[in-house]
């Protein structure tokens, strides 16, 4: 088994504190090239172990160059295809080798690492906590069900918390292994080469879909939330915006309105012209991160690799209603020129850069606090110091999870 050879799975929660105290001096994990090749080699002659069988480029299927990478593990519970995405291929490749391992590790869970226990017998806050996420079908006497539960270390309280694993685990199989109580989404997973890179990753994805639910929930969002993309300087985020308009697409990009400091942008990318196309529905991105110019990069290279997984069809989860036969032109062209509309808000690079990790921890579990978490319960999921690979799930209630569905 992968964990034994190189890993533990579902390690107990107790030992996130000296995991993070162990790296509470180290810079950021992404910054050394030299290190990153050597991880990502490693990596990959372990792919096996991990059920991956291929990594290969989506990359020169789209006219845009943004190096786009696709991870298959085809026994997967989950997606069995995933996507990367980066400014370099090894970038590419990491990402989409972090987001593999991500639903790797929630599939394999151990049963010892769970427990049973009826809700009611976990107190009314416990159950008052995780309220705003049950299925309204599920009725009141969803809290005198046994349900399983897995412990997870709370950066709120300094202390181990249960948590429900349907929150958790990534068995997306038919039937499925939970009652139908919990919300079944990935929000919160994150990977990386340090515990803390995973638990920032996993993170502020919590803080970007949080913020997304609200753009849906704001009059007039797009109108009055649009930014001014000539307002961007220099640096990978305007060689990237030069790319996309030579390619002859047209961008545009929103800035969520939060209460933290932490800037989430959502960009979209669409066709210029008809009929010359590849994909007419424009593409979507989002991201949240600690400074505004890494925030619209980050959306921005979403809304590329979400524009090739479209063209390149190979996701389970990207089905038929992605590919109608024809297409409501009028309506795409009234979508086209709200998105070549100049923006009144300038784009901000005036957020403090933050070097080491554990100020980012601080600043990640502020901006939590802010957005109205009551808990932040860290959830190891896999731990490899041999291939410096961690996964974990966050879980931050009463935070909103996805954009659709009663939980959002």
């Amino acid at each position: 088994m992968a964990d034994a050879m190189v890993g533990t799975l579902a390690p107990d929660a107790r030992r996130v504190p000296d995991l993070l105290t162990a790296e509470v001096d180290a810079l950021d994990d992404d910054t050394g090239v030299e290190d990153l090749n050597s991880w990502l080699s490693s990596l990959l002659r372990n792919r096996h172990l991990f059920g991956i069988t291929r990594v290969g480029s989506l990359t020169r299927l789209d006219r845009i160059g943004v190096p786009i990478v696709q991870v298959a593990r085809p026994l997967a519970l989950s997606n069995a295809v995933s996507q990367g995405k980066g400014l370099s291929m090894a970038d590419a490749a990491a990402s989409g080798l972090m987001e593999t391992l991500e639903t790797w590790a929630a599939e394999r869970i151990p049963s010892a690492a769970a427990r049973i226990a009826e809700p009611t017998a976990l107190g009314l806050d416990w159950m008052e906590l995780y309220a705003s996420w049950i299925d309204p079908a599920a009725g009141a006497e969803w809290a005198s069900h046994e349900i399983p539960l897995v412990h997870g270390w709370n950066l709120m309280s300094s202390a181990l918390g249960a948590v429900p694993l349907a929150l958790v685990d990534t068995v997306y199989t038919c039937p499925d292994p939970h009652q139908a109580v919990f919300p079944r989404v990935t929000t919160g997973l994150g990977a990386g080469r340090s515990l803390t890179a995973a638990i920032l990753q996993a993170g502020l994805e919590i803080l970007e879909r949080h913020a997304l639910v609200g753009t849906r929930r704001t009059p007039y969002f797009y109108e009055r939330f649009q930014v001014d993309l000539t307002t961007v300087g220099q640096g990978a985020v305007a060689s990237l915006l030069r790319r996309l308009q030579e390619a002859r697409l047209v961008v545009a990009a929103w800035r969520a309105s939060e209460v933290h400091a932490l800037p989430v942008y959502r960009c979209h990318v669409m066709e210029d012209e008809w009929p010359l196309e590849l994909a007419p529905m424009p593409a979507e991105g989002s991201a949240c991160r600690f400074d505004a110019d890494d925030a619209l990069l980050g959306a921005l290279l979403e809304a590329c690799q979400a524009r090739a997984a479209v063209i390149a069809g190979a996701r389970e989860d990207l089905t038929r209603r992605m590919y109608p036969s024809s297409h409501e032109r009028e309506h795409l062209a009234e979508w086209r020129a709200q998105l070549r509309s100049k923006g009144s808000l300038a784009h901000d690079t005036d957020t403090p850069t933050l070097k080491e990790n554990i100020r980012k921890v601080h600043t990640l579990v502020e901006a939590l606090q802010q957005a109205g978490a009551r808990a932040i319960m860290v959830i190891p999921l896999f731990v490899s110091e041999a291939l410096n690979t961690y996964v974990v799930r966050v879980v931050a209630p009463p935070l909103r999870l996805w954009p659709g569905g009663n939980h959002g």
